[in-house]
């Protein structure tokens, strides 16, 4: 599965991941959804993995229920918008910047995710669950709270690969996963060896992340659907705070906590992904400099170039 670079289909999903998968589209239904390398292994009970390296050819979401776990997920270049239930996530490298986050359920949740048409997605995503620590003889609570909350539904951890970590997930996707025994014991160990090389830097962190409580994930909350909404902007910060009802510090503090940037980072980088789809739906670049809110063209090929990693003329011109 994944040997080749493939076209895959909405029918495909639900087969490959081994759960009923939801596909919505912004218009009409398209039968293929990527193109690229994509494989999910199931390397042991409780333990899975799944790599891509793929460009999404349209906009469209998909939705299916996860069961407790702890998973690692490391963008090596692209990023993805998603929601656990109603708590919305973005993650994103940038060039040169891979980014990884860790997510710890303790029940089971929706998770949905949105694609965005013409981005190259280059990821892995390790899948840890009850029954897998519990086979090693180990309580899956207890474990993970070595290294993040586990008394919090959602407790997410975002982290920066060391070297070591890179050159083990780059070995990992350029593989081609192989139906034998000794194939797959292989990428066991090297699941087994990048799950510890994550944990060990989670460990070694000396500024753990906070754990937030419900009403502070609920400000988060209100905050992404304001920016989401576009009605904030051009807004201030302290327009911003007053609009969900907290103080400008507060609301930095606790969305730089969930999101692991600034409100104006954020919002930068959602503006940008604007401008992007709009070029490649047509607009022109002046058109679509003013859409993420640069005066000039200059300011915005540049900002968009440390972005994405290309210029929005290659954009407009291959996507």
């Amino acid at each position: 599965m994944g040997e080749e670079r493939q076209m895959v289909r909405a029918d495909d999903l639900s087969r490959r991941i081994g759960a009923a998968v939801t596909v919505r589209e912004d218009g009409p239904p398209h039968e293929q959804l990527f193109t690229g390398k994509l494989s999910w292994q199931r390397l042991r009970s409780g333990l899975s993995l799944h790599c891509s390296d793929c460009v999404e050819l349209h906009d469209f979401s998909t939705q299916v229920e996860v069961g407790p776990r702890l998973s690692f997920v490391l963008f090596m270049a692209g990023g993805s918008e998603v929601r656990y239930d109603d708590r919305s996530l973005q993650v994103a490298s940038r060039p040169g910047q891979p980014q990884g986050i860790a997510v710890a359920l303790t029940e089971p949740a929706i998770f949905t995710r949105r694609a965005r048409r013409g981005q190259h997605i280059r990821k892995l995503s390790l899948c840890m669950s009850p029954e897998w620590f519990e086979s090693s003889g180990m309580d899956s609570r207890a474990s993970i709270g070595q290294f993040i909350e586990p008394q919090q539904h959602m407790a997410m951890h975002r982290w920066t690969p060391t070297p070591a970590v890179l050159a083990l997930s780059e070995t990992i996707l350029s593989e081609t996963p192989e139906n034998t025994l000794l194939a797959r014991l292989q990428q066991e160990s090297r699941a087994l060896d990048l799950a510890q090389g994550v944990l060990q830097q989670l460990v070694g962190q000396t500024h753990p992340t906070p754990r937030q409580r419900p009403h502070q994930q609920r400000l988060v909350q209100r905050t992404l659907d304001l920016l989401h909404s576009n009605q904030a902007d051009g807004w201030s910060l302290d327009e911003i705070a007053t609009a969900v009802g907290a103080s400008a510090s507060t609301l930095q503090r606790q969305f730089r906590i969930a999101q692991g940037q600034s409100l104006f980072a954020f919002q930068r980088q959602r503006k940008l992904q604007q401008a992007r789809r709009a070029l490649q739906n047509g607009l022109s670049i002046r058109e679509a400099a003013w859409l993420a809110g640069y005066s000039g063209t200059a300011n915005f090929t540049t900002a968009f170039r440390r972005e994405f990693g290309v210029t929005p003329q290659v954009v407009q011109k291959f996507f």
